[in-house]
C-alpha cells in the first residue's frame, strides 16, 4: 500500500472513531431528554388528575350552593306566606275590635 492509501485508510478510521463518539454522545442526550420528557409526563398526568379532582370538587361544591339557594328561596316563600297570614288575622282582629 502506497503512503497516501495508508495515511487515507487512517484517516478514514479517525473519522469513524469521531463519527461513532458523537453517536454516542448524541445517543446518551436522547436517552437524557426522553428521561425528562418521561418525569415531565409523569408530571403533566399528576397535574390532569388533580385538576380533575379539583373539577369534580367544583361540580359537588355547585350543587350544595344550588340547593342552598333553593332552600333559601323555598323559606322566604314560606315566610312570605306566614307573614301574609299574620297580616289578614291582624286585619280580621281589628275588625272585629
Amino acid at each position: 500500500a502506497s503512503p497516501r492509501e495508508a495515511e487515507l485508510q487512517e484517516l478514514i478510521h479517525q473519522v469513524d472513531i469521531i463519527v461513532n463518539n458523537k453517536k454516542l454522545e448524541w445517543e446518551r442526550k436522547v436517552r437524557a431528554l426522553e428521561a425528562k420528557m418521561d418525569v415531565q409526563d409523569q408530571e403533566l398526568a399528576n397535574a390532569q388528575s388533580k385538576l380533575d379532582l379539583k373539577g369534580q370538587e367544583v361540580g359537588i361544591l355547585r350543587q350544595k350552593l344550588d340547593s342552598l339557594q333553593k332552600t333559601k328561596y323555598e323559606m322566604a316563600q314560606d315566610f312570605e306566606a306566614q307573614l301574609q297570614a299574620l297580616k289578614s288575622q291582624v286585619r280580621k282582629f281589628i275588625v272585629v275590635q
